[in-house]
C-alpha cells in the first residue's frame, strides 16, 4: 500500500471496544502494538471513553467521538461529571393543549391513562424526526425551563407530555426534548438506549442550525 500512488498517507488505527471497563484496555493495545510493530507511520487508538481515561494511551492522533456532542462515553460518569456540554439541541413546541379527566387515556394503545384530571400538552415532533419511538411514560422533557413526564406513546409526527408542573405552558411554548438543560444519556437511559443512537439518529427532515460554531483546523 505504501507504494500504490492511489494512497496519500497510511495512519494504523485500532478502536477501544470497552475503554470504558477498567481493564478494557491493556489486551487490545498490547495486540495493536505487537501488529505495529516495526510500522513508521502515526497510530490513532483512543477514542472518547480513551482520552477521557487513559493517559497513558498516547497515539498519534485521537478520535474524540460521543464526547464532541457533550455527552458521556461511560454508564456512570455524567457529561457534567466530567466537564462536558451539549452541543445539540433537539428543541420544538407545544402544537396543542388538551384537558384530561381522570381515567382518560392518551395516544396510541391508551398507554397513558390519567389517574386525575390535568393538562396535557402535544408536542411537535415524533419517531419520524428520530426521536425514539420506545421511549416509555416518564420520559424527561423540558418545557418553561422544568422537567415534566412523557405521557402516552411517540406518534410520527407528535408526542404528548403531562403538563402539571408548569401552568404557564400554552401553545406555542418552546420545548428541549434533549441538549441544553436535559443531557441526552438521560433521554437515553429513559428509553433504554444510549446517547450515540438519538445523536446519529436525527432524520434530514429536521432543520439544523449552527450556532456559535469556531474555528477548527483540520490537518489530514
Amino acid at each position: 500500500m505504501a507504494q500504490a500512488p492511489s494512497v496519500a498517507a497510511l495512519r494504523l488505527m485500532t478502536h477501544l471496544a470497552r475503554a470504558e471497563d477498567e481493564d478494557g484496555v491493556g489486551e487490545p493495545l498490547a495486540i495493536f502494538d505487537e501488529a505495529c510493530r516495526g510500522l513508521p507511520y502515526p497510530r490513532s487508538i483512543a477514542n472518547s471513553a480513551g482520552v477521557l481515561r487513559y493517559d497513558e494511551i498516547g497515539g498519534d492522533i485521537v478520535r474524540p467521538g460521543i464526547m464532541l456532542y457533550g455527552a458521556s462515553p461511560f454508564p456512570y460518569d455524567t457529561a457534567e461529571m466530567l466537564g462536558l456540554q451539549p452541543v445539540m439541541t433537539l428543541r420544538s413546541e407545544i402544537i396543542d393543549v388538551q384537558e384530561l379527566r381522570a381515567q382518560d387515556a392518551v395516544g396510541y394503545g391508551g398507554t397513558y391513562v390519567a389517574s386525575r384530571p390535568h393538562r396535557i400538552g402535544v408536542i411537535a415532533g415524533g419517531y419520524a424526526d428520530g426521536y425514539p419511538r420506545h421511549a416509555p411514560n416518564g420520559t424527561p422533557v423540558v418545557v418553561c425551563g422544568k422537567r415534566v413526564r412523557m405521557a402516552g406513546r411517540v406518534s410520527m409526527d407528535m408526542l404528548t407530555v403531562d403538563l402539571t408542573e408548569v401552568p404557564e405552558a400554552r401553545v406555542g411554548t418552546p420545548v428541549v426534548l434533549w441538549g441544553e438543560g436535559l443531557p441526552v444519556d438521560d433521554v437515553a437511559a429513559a428509553a433504554s438506549t444510549v446517547g450515540y443512537q438519538l445523536v446519529c439518529g436525527i432524520a434530514p427532515r429536521v432543520r439544523f442550525v449552527a450556532t456559535n460554531v469556531g474555528r477548527i483546523d483540520l490537518d489530514l
